[in-house]
């Protein structure tokens, strides 16, 4: 059995360590067949990394067994869906939302992001139904309302298989644009959006440094 650790935010950045499809990857293949714990505990990311990880999950040959710690939200959740099966700590949490993401540009790329935003969306919405055996449609209108799953109510919701008693903690207290409504957030939407800026600003500033 190995075990596997996703614990920080999906896919490259400059402004600290993260979990990469690459990574994931190297270590599928170190394992050469034998059986997974895919360990949980991320806010997201990358939507383009998570389906490349969900998807190498998901085509690897031997089994993968997914326990979500502590929080498996946005992308980290469509991740979780790749196992055979969905452990959750009894208080950890899994989110599902919209496909979040921004653009620098003209009308015409913003619209034109604004319909890959929908395009993700829809792919995200169906890998729950898949999983679940619902409704794509059902889950659209979810995903459109941010949706905070407990374990019992992931169960419920045939996204995960069982809870599990285990001595998690799930922190949701980053500066994660994508997240909005989380339960026990104390900062604002207008907090998470300054936080938000924060960070393109650095962006920005760093390519004009480059």
């Amino acid at each position: 059995m190995r075990e596997i650790l996703i614990y920080k935010d999906i896919g490259d950045s400059m402004f600290g360590d993260t979990v990469t499809a690459e990574s994931i990857s190297e270590q599928l293949n170190a394992a050469a067949g034998d059986s997974i714990d895919l360990r949980i505990n991320s806010n997201g990311g990358s939507v383009f990394e998570g389906f490349a990880i969900y998807n190498l999950l998901d085509q690897y040959e031997g089994e993968v067994h997914v326990y979500i710690d502590g929080i498996a939200a946005s992308i980290a959740s469509v991740i979780a869906m790749a196992g055979d099966t969905i452990n959750m700590a009894k208080n950890s949490r899994l989110m599902i939302h919209n496909a979040y993401g921004g653009v620098l540009g003209d009308a015409k790329e913003m619209r034109q992001t604004a319909d890959l935003l929908d395009s993700l969306t829809d792919t995200i919405a169906q890998s729950y139904a898949d999983k679940s055996e619902g409704s794509k449609d059902d889950f659209l209108a979810l995903m459109a309302l941010e949706t905070w799953y407990t374990a019992e109510q992931s169960v419920e919701a045939k996204l995960a298989t069982k809870v599990i008693e285990r001595k998690a903690e799930f922190n949701n207290k980053g500066a994660c644009p994508w997240i909005i409504n989380a339960p026990d957030t104390a900062e604002t939407v207008a907090e998470a959006n300054q936080a938000f800026l924060a960070v393109q600003k650095r962006k920005l500033k760093l390519l004009a440094d480059a």
